[in-house]
């Protein structure tokens, strides 16, 4: 039998069989041409947050001041998701307070009218500053959750005069660290000190940021706060959105597109800069009179080189060079003007920006469209399909912020009035007290900004039909365009009964021709005699 060719190694010895890869997993293999020196540590949750948050807080803080698509893109975030502040729909828990639904719906108004007041108050007494009312607290606490991942404030009891003691103070999550002296350990994660089961029990706040040039008082000060106080009320309020389990502070969704972004302000720099210059009109003269030619005028003495000077001069005067329209100028002889052709701006520097910023706009969850304002290649499909995508993260954000962030607010303040007397309770109400059922009394959605509309013939007519053929109800309908349905029955009930006092036209009225949604079944009701005579 004839000898099989082997294949030798570098040492001269038959080479071993390599196999397909080296792992069961490929994105495990340590041979792997694009993996092997790909070997990351593998942190902890809140490890990864812990050692790198200062240098991250602070490169992103410096493009909130100095980007202008960092900026921009948080505002539309906040517009879209917080606009002008939210506003309640209370809905207690009927089954659960042991009264009927329409006590329930009663009760409800009460705490929505009770709402209202506290939240739009314009002496701002739900302010500790008081500066900013609900919505602007609430805008303000949800830039620092795009910023900084994270809204931090303490609800305080100020008994200043005001309708109302519980006032909010918002604070900047990068005052929230752990006090010198003290080490982080499994009781206390980055400011954050933790109970048995790992739940936060208090808050270690510096009472200075650390970065404040123009502090009074102690950089180096903290104050330990406790989470709630021993019946349940909230005393301070961080919200965030782990990423992974045994996590205790937040990060910013910046953190992925830091270096892409800090890249491509850059590379605008650049393009405006190279613009710019190749904007201004530039000209040369080109002369015969090379390096060599001048070398030797002047190894040969400054009379040859004052020469040609000379005579340049005197050409010169006697025809200057001008552009004045289409006046031709002659030059001397020899000599030409030369005017080099702008290369910019760069054909491919559009492209490049666009996908550049829908990769920041993937990141941030919103769309290339919202971010760059650019809707020059939307029609109504593709508009409409990213909206129907955009708005279901854009609502799974206002319920995460809203149950972590402004129900306890609300919690707290609902808890003042029934304490205080300015909320009545019903007397069958007695034996149910606020703090053992907190969660029926609170129950409640927060209706946000309105959606908007891509066509709004198009998507009335779809949502008339969907409240017909009972797939949705006015609420859920009003909810999306930022509307309370109560609100728009009473308005449009009130908007009709002026109507009629003035003699005027029913302003609700169907125009004619349009279909009765609430005519009965019958198939020639509503038509006329052609229509149905067609059909027989």
């Amino acid at each position: 039998m004839a000898d099989v060719p082997k294949i030798l190694g570098p040492d001269g010895a038959p080479a071993q069989r390599v196999l397909a890869s080296d792992t069961a997993y490929e994105g495990a293999s340590r041979r792997h041409t694009d993996l092997a020196r790909f070997a990351p540590y593998n942190y902890s949750a809140q490890s990864a947050i812990s050692y790198d948050r200062e240098a991250l807080s602070s490169r992103i803080h410096d493009m909130a001041r100095n980007d202008g698509w960092a900026s921009g893109g948080v505002a539309r975030l906040v517009d879209a998701i917080i606009g002008s502040g939210w506003r309640l729909s209370s809905t207690p828990n009927a089954r659960t307070l042991g009264i009927t639904p329409d006590e329930a719906a009663e009760l409800g108004e009460i705490f929505e009218g009770y709402w209202q007041d506290y939240a739009t108050d314009p002496d701002c007494w739900c302010d500790a500053g008081l500066r900013l009312t609900v919505g602007g607290l609430l805008a303000l606490a949800f830039r620092h959750f795009v910023w900084d991942g994270e809204a931090l404030g303490t609800l305080l009891w100020l008994e200043r005069g005001g309708p109302t003691a519980t006032a909010l103070r918002l604070i900047d999550p990068d005052r929230l660290s752990t006090p010198p002296g003290k080490m982080d350990s499994e009781a206390l994660q980055d400011g954050v000190e933790l109970g048995a089961n790992a739940e936060p029990i208090a808050y270690h706040i510096r009472t200075r940021h650390p970065g404040d040039l123009k502090a009074t008082t102690s950089l180096l000060a903290w104050e330990r706060i406790e989470r709630s106080t021993a019946w349940g009320r909230r005393k301070v309020l961080h919200h965030y959105e782990p990423e992974r389990a045994d996590q205790y502070r937040g990060v910013s969704k910046f953190a992925q597109i830091v270096k892409k972004l800090r890249m491509l302000g850059r590379y605008d720099e650049a393009e405006v800069q190279a613009a710019v210059l190749n904007a201004l009109l530039a000209a040369f003269i080109e002369s015969p009179y090379d390096h060599a030619a001048l070398a030797d005028s002047m190894s040969g003495g400054d009379d040859k080189l004052d020469d040609y000077q000379t005579s340049r001069l005197a050409y010169w005067d006697a025809a200057p060079v001008q552009m004045p329209g289409v006046k031709l100028n002659f030059l001397f002889p020899g000599e030409k003007i030369s005017m080099p052709e702008a290369a910019r701006p760069n054909p491919a520097f559009e492209m490049f920006e666009r996908v550049a910023l829908r990769n920041v706009a993937t990141a941030l969850g919103t769309t290339y469209e919202q971010l760059s304002s650019d809707w020059s290649q939307v029609n109504y499909s593709s508009a409409r399909a990213a909206l129907i995508e955009v708005w279901r993260g854009f609502t799974a954000r206002q319920g995460f912020f809203g149950t972590g962030f402004l129900m306890p607010w609300y919690a707290a303040v609902l808890e003042e009035g029934v304490q205080t007397g300015r909320i009545k309770l019903p007397a069958k109400l007695a034996d149910k007290p606020f703090h053992r059922f907190k969660a029926a009394y609170c129950a409640g959605r927060w209706i946000g900004p309105g959606r908007g509309w891509v066509d709004p013939l198009r998507e009335a007519e779809a949502a008339a039909a969907r409240i017909n053929n009972g797939f949705s109800t006015l609420e859920r309908e009003c909810a999306d365009q930022g509307l309370d349905w109560q609100e728009v029955l009473q308005q449009r009930a009130r908007e009709r009964k002026y109507a009629a006092a003035l003699g005027l036209p029913d302003v609700h009225a169907r125009p004619p021709g349009q279909p009765n949604p609430q005519a009965s079944d019958d198939p020639d009701e509503g038509e006329g005699e052609g229509k149905k005579k067609k059909r027989a």
